[in-house]
């Protein structure tokens, strides 16, 4: 082993905030240039991990794959900026997709989804794999646990940088000039690696500025742009290249026909509904509910938006001005979070056409808005009601199913038969449902028999109202698949010529694990906080400051025996599945903290205890960290399963992974052997 230097650590550091920071900076730009990538932000992560797997696994080799990150950079994002100009053909049936069916302009290539994710994922690999090289060569100069806390503290602080860039709401050019600026802080490589590291960065900035277009702004989860509308007195608000909203004047006395229309849709409500003094808007958007509502005599309306940069829409280029209103008050947070914490009732609650064009996380299969159409949250928004409060649900159902969800689980929690109505021309919502009405008024008006069809409803462990049925869709299925395929051909390639022994199969199995009880808390969390960006940051960063904190325990002595933490993780994952976070609904705000965030974190803590006594006594601690990372691609593919299975399993499956670490490690776990 070297003696490290302080120039060491700061390259080790530097590599794993690298490697962090351009994780999320490209979760955040690929969907905004490939729209269907919105909903495979995951296979980022995936990537992330085979790319750095396989790199710590060829650490011997790092100098010629240093040269090979400039072009990597280059071609990823040269392709990248190729696609704007290209149609991807969206499945139909067994999942929606929203609003992707459009082509970009006449002379777009079309290509197959499949294809498409499969080329973006073996060049995110590539730029991911010299990177891991590098931490592997720099990992061997430090003791194993020095090395590993490095790698966190460089993750967290990566996380932290993104989320400040985030919040800022900087363009993708900063976030990038960023990122190449520490690569060339931190390469090393002599001038010729710097040089091409230069030229790289610039070339790629230069495709990044090329994609901008005027008058865009991005937001925490997508890319903005404002078009005029097809008729005056509207505007576009396009999210990732999709329509996402209008921001329609509807104080204008002189509208347009097509204003005139979509006013006369969203007052169709109203005509069964009498008290409107004190209202609940979610999904508030740029304001169009609510200045109808003002309009209509509302004394008193809370306004929530999960998006920052759509409110500051709603502020600027909303004509009738309905955030100025001193009687609205402005929430940006996440509409389930807001039914929970609110203790005021209202007369009414709008639920607008809530977005579902981009997942809740890179590390989940849940979309944005997952948990705001389950039967607990329904059950949550009439809590919030008065006792003859009525619920407002505006929608685009794309397919029957999606509908009948909707007003099942509406039926379901009011008691009550729910009045639906549909849209004959519709712009901007296809189907109107309002609860809390009289029986005799529904019954006058009927139910179609469609909406009453037998279907799989929502709930919180199986929040997937897009999907036809429990099932993982055909084209996740050969994306997966083709994934996997080529986790083998380059695993395969670098172990070639190797000996059973060079498969770990305790840190493969421990990287399975963790990235499934990862997944878990990001969405556990969402469910009682919130899916906002700002609870992903903490949760991703909770995360690591526990594996940071654990590690340095270890370090200072803190040992506990093996068979105890293993026997301790598997008891709170089964104690997840007995007292799942969601039960915990009703207690006050400090118990709903402290009480879900102990049931979240404690699987985290326990494998993270673990973790570094088994690490420690590891020789080569790059290769460990290696299989480690690679593990969690097979994590992240089975977290699939929670589409058929719902998210509880998660917990199985994290269990069967960490029950496989154990028995990799049952040597590990005889008194004597751990390193001391």
């Amino acid at each position: 082993m070297k003696t490290p230097r302080s120039r060491d650590a700061v390259v080790l550091a530097g590599t794993s905030f690298l490697i962090l920071y351009l994780e999320l900076a490209l979760i955040r730009y690929l969907p905004a240039q490939v729209k269907l990538f919105s909903y495979y932000t995951n296979f980022v992560l995936m990537a992330a991990f085979l790319g750095t797997g396989v790199g710590l696994l060829l650490s011997r080799r790092v100098r010629p794959l240093q040269l090979a990150w400039p072009v990597a950079a280059a071609l990823l994002f040269a392709v990248v900026f190729w696609f704007g100009n290209v149609l991807v053909r969206a499945p139909r049936g067994e999942e929606f997709l929203w609003a992707v069916y459009g082509a970009p302009s006449p002379r777009a290539v079309t290509l197959g989804l499949v294809p498409t994710v499969l080329l973006l994922f073996a060049l995110l690999v590539a730029l991911f794999l010299p990177l891991g090289a590098r931490l592997g060569e720099i990992f061997g100069r430090f003791r194993p646990l020095q090395a590993y806390a490095l790698d966190i503290g460089g993750a967290l602080a990566g996380v932290l940088a993104f989320a400040a860039v985030s919040r800022l709401a900087l363009p993708p050019a900063v976030w990038f000039a960023i990122g190449f600026a520490v690569d060339l802080g931190v390469s090393g490589g002599g001038w010729l690696r710097r040089v091409a590291g230069l030229a790289a960065g610039g070339l790629a900035l230069g495709f990044v500025l090329r994609a901008e277009h005027a008058g865009e702004r991005w937001s925490p989860y997508y890319r903005i742009d404002v078009y005029p509308g097809r008729a005056p007195g509207w505007e576009v608000v396009n999210v990732n290249g999709s329509m996402h909203q209008f921001i329609v004047n509807f104080a204008d006395t002189a509208a347009s026909v097509g204003v005139r229309r979509v006013l006369a849709d969203y007052l169709l409500p109203y005509a069964y509904i009498g008290n409107v003094d004190t209202v609940l808007v979610v999904g508030a958007g740029a304001g169009n509910d609510v200045s109808l509502l003002l309009a209509l005599g509302a004394r008193y309306v809370d306004a929530v938006e999960i998006d920052p940069e759509i409110v500051a829409l709603g502020r600027e280029r909303n004509l009738a001005r309905p955030y100025a209103d001193p009687r609205v008050h402005l929430h940006v947070d996440d509409a389930r979070a807001f039914f929970r914490k609110t203790g005021r009732r209202y007369d009414v609650i709008v639920v607008g056409t809530l977005d579902s064009q981009t997942l809740l996380s890179g590390r989940t299969t849940l979309r944005l808005d997952n948990y705001v159409h389950t039967l607990e949250a329904m059950r949550d928004a009439r809590a919030r009601l008065k006792p003859d409060g009525r619920l407002i649900t505006y929608h685009w159902s794309e397919f029957q199913y999606i509908a009948a969800r909707i007003y099942q689980n509406l039926y379901r929690a009011f008691g009550a038969p729910v009045l639906a109505l549909q849209i004959d021309r519709p712009v901007l919502f296809n189907m109107l449902f309002v609860a809390g009405l009289p029986r005799e008024l529904v019954a006058s008006r009927g139910v179609p028999s469609w909406l009453l069809q037998p279907t799989r409803l929502p709930r919180d462990d199986w929040p997937y109202l897009y999907l036809e049925r429990a099932m993982i869709p055909g084209h996740y299925v050969a994306a997966l698949a083709g994934v996997l395929a080529l986790a083998l051909l380059a695993v395969g390639a670098v172990v070639r010529g190797g000996t059973r022994r060079d498969f770990d199969a305790a840190m493969f199995f421990m990287g399975a694990g963790f990235l499934l009880i990862e997944t878990r808390s990001v969405t556990e969390m969402a469910l009682l906080f919130g899916s906002t960006w700002t609870v992903n940051v903490l949760v991703f960063s909770a995360v690591l400051a526990v594996i940071l904190v654990a590690n340095v325990l270890v370090l200072r002595g803190l040992r506990p025996p093996l068979p105890v933490l293993f026997a301790a993780l598997l008891a709170s994952l089964a104690l997840g599945v007995v007292v799942p976070v969601g039960a915990l609904a009703g207690t006050s705000v400090a118990a709903l903290w402290v009480l879900g965030s102990l049931l979240v974190a404690l699987p985290v803590l326990f494998a993270a205890l673990i973790f570094p006594q088994l690490f420690e006594t590891r020789q080569d601690a790059a290769r460990a960290l290696g299989w480690n990372v690679i593990g969690a691609i097979v994590g992240g593919a089975a977290e699939y399963g929670s589409m058929v299975g719902g998210i509880k399993m998660l917990y199985l499956l994290a269990a069967l992974a960490y029950g496989a670490a154990l028995l990799a490690s049952r040597h590990s776990l005889k008194p004597g052997l751990e390193a001391r």
